[in-house]
């Protein structure tokens, strides 16, 4: 009997980019799983208007953001110069009843009634999250986790209560300062503060395949780390068992969330901030010849007061503590002295350095945001309609990779059955 192929080893959102827009475009309607939000769509629609199809509309917004338009004016531009592009969303041109492409306000109505089945659009995502966990090996092992400030739309909260509902403010969004950290040539480290008024989309990802696991969209003032802990409770006990390390920045680094990772059976792996306030550059470890600093180096004291920095030798998980040496003696440093200080992978060990780099993988997906899919300079305002597109976003992002596996799949199964 031919061995039935289910999984996929390897995938990264490169072979994504790497397409050309109908190609994608193929990949994304592929990849999405729509059938209940088209039916809860058609039977709303049912005794309205003789408008354009469900289906056309749903393949044209999908369009337009696997195109990259930041307007529905530019994609109706778009979609009237491009003939394959009409025909891969289901517009043909022998239908002389109706414009060759919906105009603007048709675009602004199929958006509001998809902003009453958010659960049904939600659901979209859900069902694609749990494909990817099935069909790429390792997927959801090593996550990353990262809080997306989203510009508002208006620059400035309205003085005044919004006495028109059209009227061109933003009521929903709220002010934040954001904080960056980063490193000079001469080795020191600084911290800038920026101030922002708008969104925040919280995202967790998978590091190796940069794809989203799951997310919520906020006012930009809610707290990341309560952001990324509704997350993790959220995650159902299956994903929570397959993944082993949460790689977090700094802003996210608090011994309760600490604690709350490591209960799920995950390793936090999080950048430190210096909490210290009384000045020490060390303290000492116990009652012994050991130190250890705000960054989690650990060091021994010697006859001459010397500090010598000690070699990490891994985790010992029976004992819970690190191990380290210093002239071939093996000296233990229990985790639960300072939990929040010390991982239990060692943060000054190239084992953390190397993991804590894949955190990259979700700053890609905000860029891509804001570059791919125009959050950087957009025209939605309210928080519901907010949370749509990006939900909308993150659909079609992970949709055109559904869909490309679906391929690969298939092709390696035709392969096997041909042999």
């Amino acid at each position: 009997m031919a061995k039935i192929i289910s999984q996929i080893s390897l995938f990264n959102y490169n072979e994504i980019e790497q397409l050309g827009d109908l190609e994608r475009l193929r990949l994304a309607l592929e990849g999405i799983d729509d059938e209940k939000l088209m039916l809860k769509l058609e039977n709303k629609r049912k005794n309205g208007r003789d408008d354009y199809p469900v289906r056309v509309m749903w393949n044209l917004f999908i369009a337009m953001k696997v195109f990259q338009h930041d307007s529905v004016n530019s994609f109706i531009r778009e979609c009237n110069r491009n003939s394959q592009l009409r025909r891969a969303c289901g517009l043909y041109d022998y239908d002389k009843r109706k414009n060759l492409v919906p105009r603007a306000r048709v675009f602004t109505g199929f958006i509001k009634s998809l902003c009453e089945f958010t659960n049904e659009v939600n659901e979209i995502f859900e069902t694609q999250v749990d494909y990817l966990y099935e069909s790429i090996k390792g997927f959801g092992q090593t996550l990353a986790g990262d809080g997306k400030i989203i510009n508002s739309y208006s620059k400035n909260k309205p003085s005044e209560p919004i006495k028109h509902p059209d009227q061109r403010s933003e009521v929903d969004a709220e002010y934040t300062i954001k904080s960056y950290y980063y490193t000079t040539e001469d080795g020191k480290k600084h911290e800038k503060k920026t101030s922002y008024y708008g969104f925040k989309a919280h995202i967790i990802c998978d590091v190796n395949s940069e794809l989203p696991v799951s997310f919520i969209v906020t006012k930009a003032n809610y707290s990341e780390r309560a952001a990324i802990k509704e997350m993790m409770e959220a995650l159902d006990k299956t994903k929570k068992n397959k993944a082993k390390y949460l790689l977090l920045d700094r802003g996210y680094d608090s011994l309760p969330l600490i604690k709350l990772i490591k209960g799920d059976g995950i390793i936090p792996i999080v950048d430190i901030r210096n909490m210290w306030k009384d000045g020490e550059k060390t303290k000492q470890y116990k009652n012994t010849n050991l130190v250890y600093n705000a960054k989690g180096e650990v060091f021994y004291i010697d006859s001459d007061g010397i500090e010598i920095k000690m070699k990490y030798e891994g985790f010992d998980k029976q004992k819970n503590c690190l191990r380290y040496s210093y002239k071939k003696k093996i000296y233990k440093i229990y985790i639960n002295y300072d939990e929040r200080i010390f991982l239990p992978i060692a943060r000054d060990s190239d084992k953390f350095k190397k993991i804590y780099k894949g955190r990259t993988a979700v700053e890609r997906i905000n860029g891509r945001l804001d570059r791919d899919y125009k959050f950087e300079k957009h025209f939605i305002r309210g928080l519901k309609k907010m949370r749509l597109m990006v939900t909308l976003s993150f659909i079609v992002m992970n949709g055109m990779a559904v869909g490309k596996i679906k391929n690969k799949i298939d092709s390696i199964r035709s392969l096997v059955s041909a042999a």
